[in-house]
């Protein structure tokens, strides 16, 4: 299986490379894995312009025409996606940031329901919590399965006897969970996933939004109209009611979040 691990640190071998390095011999003990590396560093990504082409119309409407859709090719050829960074103030550096933002478009119509994923950073001293939460939430938002989080204390000094063991054993715990789910999805890909309440409400919520508003967001309306789900899904008869009454709860309180009469 493929793994494209995505850097996104401004230096391009340092803490965050070495983890990723580590993290690839340990999953390499336990499987047949083929690594590729992609720096963003050396990517040409230009600065998202905020245009909102990307979302309402399609990407294909973005206006800048660089590597993003390279590395997009490279995220749908891969069985898994690592995603790599430093913490820098908390949060990732810039060049992830724009990546993230350069891909808005991904938490609107998710691409990647049917592959997992694991975020690691590194870190001085503090910001592992913030920073793994946003990269979670962001990566499963693109539709990954996020199968595992690792954040590795890299101070700049000698690590002590003590902190070298801590983060072995946080790599060898992610590269387990990753591993596992990683052969787990490549035995269900002929079935149907099974899909839990929260993960329909969250496509019913989408798909109810498109058709509401399809004149200003064409793009999310073509998406949505037809599917069941994002993939071919199970979906119990419980989830589906409940489902149901819950979205009237959020659309009735939601009632002033939609186009006003005024255009």
């Amino acid at each position: 299986m493929k793994i494209l691990t995505i850097i996104g640190s401004p230096r391009k071998k340092g803490n965050s490379y070495q983890a990723a390095r580590n993290l690839e011999a340990k999953m390499k003990r336990k499987g047949t894995y083929e690594f590729e590396y992609l720096f963003l560093k050396d990517a040409h990504l230009d600065a998202c312009k905020g245009c909102f082409n990307c979302v309402s119309r399609g990407i294909e409407f973005c206006p800048l025409k660089d590597d993003r859709q390279m590395i997009q090719d490279k995220m749908d050829q891969a069985d898994g996606l690592i995603i790599v960074s430093p913490v820098y103030v908390m949060t990732v550096p810039a060049l992830l940031k724009n990546f993230i933002d350069r891909v808005a478009y991904l938490c609107h119509r998710p691409e990647y329901h049917s592959k997992n994923a694991l975020v690691l950073c590194t870190t001085g001293g503090i910001g592992v919590k913030e920073t793994l939460n946003y990269m979670e939430m962001i990566t499963k938002a693109w539709g990954y399965n996020v199968a595992g989080k690792c954040g590795l204390v890299t101070a700049p000094w000698p690590a002590t006897a003590g902190l070298n063991k801590k983060n072995t054993s946080k790599l060898e715990k992610s590269a387990q969970q990753f591993d596992q789910s990683l052969k787990s999805m490549e035995k269900e890909k002929t079935r149907k996933i099974k899909v839990g309440f929260k993960d329909y409400m969250g496509f019913r919520i989408f798909q109810s939004i498109s058709s509401d508003v399809k004149e200003y967001m064409p793009a999310d309306y073509q998406f949505y109209q037809g599917k069941e789900y994002y993939q071919p899904a199970q979906i119990g008869i419980l989830t589906r009611m409940l489902t149901g009454i819950m979205l009237k709860v959020v659309f009735f309180m939601m009632r002033d979040m939609g186009p006003g009469d005024e255009k």
